[in-house]
């Protein structure tokens, strides 16, 4: 879903009636505790996921859901109770409802015996398409859309074993599943991240290479006097093709060739200006100033090439900001909050680790809202599962939570993913932070 805009439940409990509209960007979801304000949420979650627990569980009258979708625009999601009979309708599929009928038998029992056909329905069918939003409930467990198992590509040997070990360390008790995907999704984002660093890579090269076969046309026009702007310009241009070819392994043999070509031009453009100048004999003068332009006038087209390099070294530099802004991002957000704790998150090898006190440990060594940061901005940052446009809903983010770093939430929430729509639940005045018109009361009418 990329957008939520109205959750309205009428009966809940048999005495709520809630109506909500949200902000195309940010919403605070605020009142009384009883409000209803978790309850809408986890029935919102229920709708979209979709998952029928939720919906068995919680007493209401009827359910509905509507916003805009990535594929179907659109879309409402219904669900309706009637005694013992639960209905399920998604307006991408109308006129086919899911009905589901508990008459004579548990919530347990139908949920089991329905489970399968349910799976099957369309209706199901249609809610797997939609992206449900991303959700921190109040157990702190950070639920994410998923890409369906049909869609999923083939796991390879690495990601096995990490499953592996991940499934093994699950059995001890201190292990933490939040933090265990975490380091997941940055090895996951290296990875990745490498492949298109190769690929810019090898886009230069291909650049450079190419570039030996320019054709400089006659009407081109070269320059037959030294110009003191192009020096200038120079040092500029030739740090910036030495940083490029750093990447290559290129960078003391290019530093050296290229020090002694500028210092070589440097040292011709400065006779020649001063020749220009001085009253000599005009025989000899002409002489050396004519052999000076004459040389200068012979490496035009080197210069040039200098230039056609400097921008191509320019946009290998771009593409390579651009691969490894989402993790520059994410540490230099994290590392705002972990500061204040006096700890620093580090990439080393590819693995994520944190310095504290001058040493290295491992994720365990993070309090209960260190870890609630750390797993909400690696999310949000790096998990390429994740669609960049789309809902994010955090219930009471206060908790677990500094006063201080309540302050900076919303924020370093929205750096981390900018085009997210953000729906939280909350109490703090230091969350809201002064921005009462973005303000939703959640009350029974």
């Amino acid at each position: 879903m990329r957008e939520l805009k109205q959750f309205i439940a009428t009966g809940v409990f048999g005495y709520l009636n809630i109506d909500l509209c949200f902000n195309q960007d940010l919403t605070f979801l605020y009142g009384l505790n009883g409000s209803g304000k978790t309850t809408a949420l986890k029935l919102m979650m229920a709708l979209l996921e979709p998952s029928l627990p939720p919906l068995l569980a919680t007493p209401f009258d009827s359910a509905v859901i509507h916003g805009e979708d990535h594929e179907f625009g659109s879309v409402t999601v219904k669900a309706e109770k009637s005694r013992d009979t639960l209905t399920l309708r998604c307006s991408v599929v109308d006129n086919d409802p899911f009905t589901l009928s508990m008459a004579n038998i548990t919530a347990e029992e139908a949920l089991e015996a329905f489970a399968v056909e349910f799976k099957q329905h369309p209706v199901y069918e249609s809610l797997t398409k939609i992206s449900s939003p991303i959700f921190l409930g109040i157990d702190r467990r950070l639920r994410v859309p998923v890409n369906r198992e049909r869609f999923r590509p083939a796991r390879s040997a690495r990601q096995l074993a990490i499953e592996y070990e991940r499934e093994r360390s699950s059995q001890d008790p201190m292990f933490d599943p939040g933090l265990s995907e975490v380091a997941f999704i940055v090895e996951d984002f290296i990875r990745t991240m490498r492949r298109r660093q190769l690929f810019a890579d090898d886009k230069f090269r291909k650049t450079i290479l190419l570039d030996a076969f320019s054709y400089i046309a006659p009407e081109h026009g070269l320059s037959f006097e030294p110009d003191e702007q192009a020096f200038r310009d120079l040092a500029s241009k030739r740090e910036a093709i030495v940083q490029a070819f750093a990447r290559l392994d290129l960078e003391e043999e290019v530093e050296r060739k290229s020090t002694e070509f500028f210092h070589k031009l440097e040292e011709l453009a400065s006779r020649a200006r001063e020749l220009m100048r001085q009253p000599m004999l005009k025989e000899r003068r002409d002489d050396e100033l004519s052999k000076a332009l004459m040389t200068w006038f012979v490496n035009q087209p080197q210069l040039e090439r200098i230039d056609r390099l400097f921008k191509a070294a320019t946009t290998y530099q771009e593409d390579l900001g651009k691969i490894t802004r989402p993790l520059d991002g994410f540490l230099e957000i994290t590392n705002k909050f972990f500061a204040q704790t006096g700890k620093t998150v580090l990439l080393r090898a590819g693995e994520i680790q944190i310095e504290m006190a001058g040493k290295r440990r491992s994720l365990g060594a993070l309090s209960s809202g260190e870890r609630q940061i750390l797993i909400m901005l690696a999310h949000l940052s790096l998990n390429q599962r994740l669609k960049r446009d789309g809902v994010f809903v955090v219930d009471e983010p206060e908790l677990s939570l500094h006063m201080a770093w309540q302050d900076m939430f919303v924020d370093a929430i929205q750096t981390a993913n900018p085009k997210l729509q953000l729906i939280l639940a909350t109490h703090s005045p230091a969350i809201i932070g002064g921005r009462d018109n973005l303000c939703v009361p959640v009350a029974s009418e």
